[in-house]
């Protein structure tokens, strides 16, 4: 584990109860989420990248898009959001059902066969993994070279446009649509 996640994992344990430590870890999730995805997807001088990227309603769904987050992981990672959602709207409302839930869904992400855990589910723990985890996949990321943008060939593209425009014009103008 990184001292950056040590840290991380150190500020979430600091909070004595679940809804707490969902309180205080998930907005770093959120902003992991975003930092991958600016790791995974190349600046592109066309596109928004930066604007889209913080103005996405929900950055894990595109986490999980961009295959950086297993499908355990997405789903304990919904279910954790769901539990501080019910906390928020009910601060004495039960959750327990929710992190044995969340914590179902990680034990089979890493093994399919562990079914069966005699511990019990820990939401901060829960968090944390997902938060190590996911930080050591955009470190990665960042490693990366970046792809080569992809060049499309200019040869024949000027003819198929005409071509698709004129079938459409005399398509619409035999209809009396022109």
């Amino acid at each position: 584990m990184t001292p950056t996640a040590a840290t991380v994992v150190a500020d979430i344990a600091a909070h004595s109860n679940d809804a707490d430590r969902l309180r205080a870890g998930l907005p770093r999730l959120h902003e992991l989420f975003r930092d991958l995805i600016r790791a995974a997807v190349p600046p592109n001088p066309q596109f928004e990248r930066e604007r889209i990227i913080v103005d996405a309603a929900n950055p894990r769904e595109l986490v999980f898009l961009l295959g950086l987050l297993s499908e355990g992981e997405n789903e304990a990672a919904l279910v954790l959001e769901l539990a501080a959602e019910t906390t928020r709207a009910e601060p004495t409302a039960p959750i327990a059902h929710l992190i044995d839930e969340a914590w179902y869904y990680l034990r089979t992400s890493i093994d399919e066969g562990w079914q069966l855990d005699d511990g019990d589910p820990c939401a901060g723990a829960a968090l944390a993994y997902l938060l190590v985890v996911l930080g050591e996949r955009r470190d990665a990321a960042l490693r990366r070279p970046p792809p080569v943008p992809v060049a499309v060939p200019a040869s024949g593209r000027e003819a198929l446009l005409k071509s698709l425009r004129e079938r459409f014009v005399s398509t619409h103008a035999s209809l009396g649509q022109a």
